[in-house]
């Protein structure tokens, strides 16, 4: 029962309150983070801004405070190049952790590049099972991506099977690895005919 009021509390959020900032979220530790997320959260960028761009100053190799500076900037300024850039950046310094790959994704849905959110999205999820931001953020995606056709209601089971084949057909390890067999079963034939 607690655990279903929790899931039903955060799809209560807006879409674009990706951030958590409850005990679940990594950075929780961190006051002045958790303080700046929760601006985030209602909006205030501008007082969010210099509290987090102090925290990247005092500790530049800490992802947490960069990726939600990426936020700040995309969702604050719409400054997208430039969040994006940060983002990268806060993955790149540990690509294993969510937040680099959550604010990669939230800022490509914030700047209507929404397959792109979503595969970030998604290789975060798969580095960092744990990370609540990604599996909230997929939803959130999820809810808010067109039918595959678009006259049908999204829960119409038409709908919802070709969602699910075009998640599969989609998928970046599903394509290389039909290609991969493929270039085998060719090889393959090529050798055995000659």
């Amino acid at each position: 029962m607690r655990a279903e009021s929790a899931v039903r509390r955060d799809r209560l959020r807006a879409p674009g309150e990706l951030l958590q900032v409850g005990p679940d979220n990594p950075a929780a530790s961190n006051g002045a983070l958790r303080e700046a997320n929760r601006l985030l959260e209602q909006h205030d960028y501008d007082r969010a801004g210099p509290i987090l761009t102090r925290l990247v100053k005092d500790n530049p190799k800490d992802p947490e405070p960069l990726a939600s500076l990426a936020v700040c900037v995309a969702a604050g300024r719409r400054q997208f190049a430039t969040a994006e850039k940060l983002a990268r950046h806060a993955r790149n310094l540990d690509p294993q952790r969510g937040c680099g790959w959550f604010a990669l994704g939230y800022v490509n849905l914030l700047g209507s590049r929404i397959d792109k959110g979503y595969s970030y999205l998604e290789e975060g999820r798969r580095r960092d099972p744990q990370d609540p931001r990604l599996r909230w953020g997929l939803e959130v995606y999820d809810e808010r991506r067109p039918g595959v056709i678009a006259d049908l209601a999204r829960d119409n089971p038409v709908n919802r099977i070709l969602a699910t084949a075009r998640r599969v057909v989609t998928d970046r390890r599903v394509v290389v690895a039909t290609a991969v067999y493929a270039v085998y079963q060719t090889v393959f034939t090529f050798v055995r005919l000659a």
